[in-house]
């Protein structure tokens, strides 16, 4: 099996074979990333050929200061959150419905909820609320990295955050 470093050095060079086993290598890691930020399986499809395209087309810019993975993350989440922000205008009227305010906080861990069961509540959130959760619960990003990323404040980020969870502990009792 060919290094990361190999593969990495070879794709600089254009190499299609390593371009193609860098692929096969994180496809399943990146597809799971675009799931989480899109609606259905075509968009993330599309999100994976996009974000791949990016990859190789700025693969010289990689300086190896981060594993080849963690930046392939990075590139995925901000081409998602680029989309996102081009049709923000759609979650711009979204009221809050305060009644959810008085939901539980933490969904409580069970072996009964499936992963996809999960995954479809989180595509039944508002993006706001998707966006923040999936940036800080699975991406591990800071509330001041999600501002930033965002541009929002840290307290609107935290408000997102516990506002999404209540919402999605609703919809997982459902």
């Amino acid at each position: 099996m060919i290094s990361d470093e190999e593969l990495i050095r070879r794709c600089k060079d254009n190499d299609r074979f390593a371009q193609k086993t860098l692929f096969e290598k994180y496809a399943n890691k990146m597809m799971a990333i675009c799931m989480r930020y899109c609606k259905n399986q075509e968009d993330a499809r599309d999100l994976l050929q996009d974000g791949y395209y990016k990859i190789f087309v700025n693969i010289k810019s990689f300086k190896g200061e981060s594993r080849i993975d963690t930046w392939m993350t990075r590139i995925f989440i901000n081409l998602a959150l680029n989309q996102k922000r081009l049709g923000r205008n759609k979650y711009d009227h979204f009221e809050f419905d305060p009644k959810f305010e008085k939901a539980q906080e933490e969904v409580t861990p069970t072996e009964d909820i499936e992963p996809q069961t999960v995954l479809d509540a989180l595509n039944k959130l508002p993006e706001i609320y998707k966006v923040v959760l999936n940036m800080y619960a699975v991406d591990n990003m800071s509330h001041k990295e999600i501002a930033k990323q965002l541009g929002i404040s840290v307290g609107s980020s935290k408000s997102r955050l516990s506002r999404g969870r209540v919402l999605l502990n609703t919809l997982l009792k459902r």
